[in-house]
């Protein structure tokens, strides 16, 4: 999906804020910012939006000479999502389509983004979450296809919202083998880690991989090897959030699922959908 003329704006909203949450002095703040709206005049409108925020936050990374800008809020989140974890099981338990609810929980957790939202109501979303309608609901075909795969790749997003994927892999664990979960290949936004998982129920119910990538979002020709083959060779592909959408919708020639919230007009555009709106979407190759 390639940018559009707000994404540049929202881009440096993001570096704004940021500069904000780190309590940078003035003069630090307006060499980000300067430095920022640099790399932004560099590119036309035949990028995806992930592809430039990789940059932005490398050199914002390199200017303050903080490795993980958003460390603290991707511990805090994960720790505000394990909260709700057993609650949500137990509900979980009355379901009459244990899977589709399932999703339904994943698909909360994607109001975890400190991109887009610097803000967000995690027990609010989650209060009316198994009410909600999917704007495009592909979740048929999906069980249809998942009853004949054998393994899943499934992409993670934001750290917290690894949470709600554990949910939603355990119940995928009664139909299919073998699990991959993709983190980033580093530290950018708020997007999850290998680092970020340690500890975690994750790791006892998939296979998690580096997915050598540096933006926030799976971005094919930023994929290390085995990433990209585990990819195309999987018999089911899921992608979480919206920066994997950003990255792969138009970009990718391969079927896969898209599952998440919609927080932008861009976005919204790209899909149909409006802001606000939950995405349960087939990807045709």
């Amino acid at each position: 999906m390639n940018i559009s003329r707000e994404c540049y704006l929202c881009i440096y909203k993001q570096t704004l804020n940021l500069t904000k949450r780190l309590g940078l002095d003035e003069n630090k703040a307006s060499e980000i910012l300067r430095g920022v709206g640099g790399i932004l005049s560099k590119y036309g409108l035949n990028v995806t939006p992930p592809e430039i925020a990789a940059e932005v936050y490398e050199f914002i990374s390199k200017a303050t000479g903080i490795e993980d800008p958003f460390s603290k809020e991707k511990e805090a989140a994960i720790k505000e999502a394990l909260k709700f974890k057993d609650i949500l099981k137990k509900r979980l338990e009355e379901s009459k389509d244990r899977l589709y609810d399932a999703c339904k929980i994943a698909v909360a957790g994607n109001v975890i983004d400190l991109g887009v939202h610097q803000e967000y109501d995690l027990q609010e979303e989650l209060r009316n979450i198994f009410n909600i309608n999917f704007k495009h609901n592909d979740y048929d075909v999906f069980i249809e296809q998942l009853k004949k795969a054998k393994n899943i790749v499934y992409l993670g997003d934001n750290a917290g919202e690894n949470v709600f994927d554990e949910i939603l892999i355990k119940e995928l664990k009664n139909y299919v083998s073998d699990i991959y979960y993709f983190t980033r290949g580093k530290p950018v936004i708020n997007d999850i880690t290998v680092k970020d998982l340690k500890g975690l129920e994750i790791n006892n119910l998939a296979e998690v991989i580096n997915s050598g990538v540096d933006t926030p979002g799976f971005h094919l020709n930023r994929a290390d090897k085995k990433a990209k083959e585990l990819f195309f060779e999987a018999d089911l592909v899921i992608s979480k959030g919206m920066g994997n959408f950003e990255c792969l919708f138009g970009e990718c020639e391969r079927e896969m699922f898209y599952l998440f919230k919609v927080k932008c007009e861009v976005v919204a555009r790209a899909c149909g959908a409006d802001v606000g709106d939950y995405v349960f979407l087939k990807n045709d190759k």
